[in-house]
């Protein structure tokens, strides 16, 4: 192997080693190992940014691909055959287990109230008992005008006894009804309930034993 001097190289424009191989010069360029190392280093730069274009066409793909998918894939949905073959449910065993009782309990119904026997309508009173009423007129007005009018000047009304009467005369005697103008009445009506009973007069055998209505009015004349 053979190298050439300093000053050949300067005037060949070259520098390099020669060597005779069967007599052929081999020579090697010095200067061509500074482009061999930058064209090394534009591929290791380039090559990863290559890459990563292809990996990001391969990841988009065609979008005729895509549609010729799509059209294959709902080809082979509609070629599964659908089973239209009826079945009686009623015989499918299952493993659920028993059903507990039921005990929801709604709202208490209204029990209906049997109403008990009604007594006949009480009749009015007899004119024998009116007329003892009627004698002993000085103790009702009595109880109208001091607890009533005194009260209320204007107050008029009426009420309805309910008169017992047993073989040896009346037994009791209390107001059943009133149809009083204002609020005072309601004294009037307790002073008739005391005075009533003791204050009428009834003769043994003179009125047959019963109940009887007796209606009084107090217009304040």
């Amino acid at each position: 192997m053979q190298c050439f001097d300093a000053a050949q190289a300067s005037t060949k424009g070259e520098t390099g080693c020669s060597a005779l191989d069967g007599g052929r010069v081999m020579r090697a360029d010095r200067g061509g190992n500074r482009s061999d190392r930058g064209m090394r280093a534009i591929t290791r730069v380039g090559g990863p940014i290559v890459g990563v274009v292809c990996l990001t066409m391969l990841a988009l793909g065609c979008p005729g691909e895509r549609r010729a998918k799509r059209a294959a894939d709902s080809a082979r949905a509609a070629a599964i055959p659908v089973d239209t073959t009826p079945m009686d449910l009623s015989k499918v065993e299952t493993s659920l287990p028993p059903s507990l009782p039921d005990t929801f309990k709604g709202p208490a119904k209204p029990v209906a109230r049997r109403e008990g026997v009604r007594e006949p309508p009480i009749p009015p009173a007899p004119p024998a008992l009116m007329d003892a009423v009627q004698r002993e007129g000085s103790s009702s007005r009595f109880c109208y005008q001091e607890f009533g009018q005194k009260v209320d000047p204007t107050l008029k009304g009426g009420v309805a006894f309910v008169v017992s009467v047993g073989s040896g005369g009346i037994t009791n005697a209390r107001i059943a009804s009133d149809s009083w103008s204002s609020k005072a009445g309601a004294a009037v009506n307790r002073c008739l309930d005391d005075r009533a009973s003791s204050a009428w007069k009834l003769a043994a055998g003179a009125v047959p034993a019963g109940k009887y209505v007796v209606r009084m009015t107090f217009t304040g004349k």
